[in-house]
């Protein structure tokens, strides 16, 4: 694996595509319920181990990725909250070390300034709020969140790298996905670009709340693939000001 290839091993290409794992739970409409999920995959031919968790905390919820394999890893997090039903982003974070290069991305949202403040190895930029606008991983939950309320085509505008980008989606049918715990039945969706170089498509299963049970992506005559191997119980809540390491 080349140098170049290796900057396509983090969450804001496959891996955000495919850690769409939040799911509805039993408290209500909106509430969201705790969660671990960990993932395998093969990125030319090098293993790759993901494991995604979202735990409450006293403001609202956190999602936190770890990706891992010989030759680096990444962390993610995204601080959020529920207000009247919409997700509100507070804060996010990225960490990447690969080959002795490291990356760090921070967001933090100042909602009385209307402004979002972003930071990209000590660069400052300033994002202008409008409502509606998601975070690298927040998107993700609404997705889900839309699928499971019926939607079949999605549309968000989500703050990414200092700019706002729209992330577009629409599902496309069902298929059998073969997985660690057995056979289940899965709704595709694919990630809808304006040019056909990359295709990404996920499978999400509605028996698990739409958990992502499968990832695809094809680019430039490679592909690759991203299976969920283990859905484990709720983990335990964690304190707002804990950072990921």
């Amino acid at each position: 694996m080349t140098r170049a290839d290796l900057t396509d091993f983090h969450p804001r290409s496959l891996l955000a595509v495919a850690l769409l794992v939040l799911a509805l739970g039993a408290r209500g409409e909106t509430a969201l319920a705790p969660y671990t999920a960990t993932y395998k995959a093969s990125f030319n031919g090098i293993p790759v181990v993901i494991t995604q968790t979202l735990a409450t905390t006293p403001a609202g919820y956190r999602v936190v990725t770890a990706a891992a394999n010989a030759l680096g890893e990444i962390h993610e997090q995204e601080d959020f909250h529920l207000a009247d039903g919409a997700i509100l982003v507070d804060a996010y974070r990225y960490e990447r070390s690969l080959l002795g290069s490291k990356r760090e991305e921070q967001l933090s949202v100042d909602r009385t300034q209307a402004v979002a403040h972003y930071r990209r190895n000590g660069d400052p930029r300033d994002i202008a709020l409008q409502p509606g606008y998601l975070g690298p991983i927040s998107y993700q939950v609404q997705l889900r969140r839309d699928l499971i309320a019926g939607k079949t085509s999605f549309d968000y505008q989500v703050m990414d790298r200092g700019k706002v980008k729209q992330y577009v989606f629409q599902s496309e049918g069902a298929d059998v996905i073969r997985t660690a715990g057995g056979d289940v039945n899965a709704v595709r969706v694919r990630r809808v670009r304006d040019d056909n170089v990359r295709q990404t498509f996920f499978w999400m299963a509605p028996t698990l709340g739409y958990q992502l049970v499968k990832l695809r992506q094809e680019e430039n005559g490679d592909s690759y693939e991203l299976l969920l191997n283990e859905l484990s119980a709720p983990p335990a809540a964690v304190e707002t000001a804990q950072v990921i390491r």
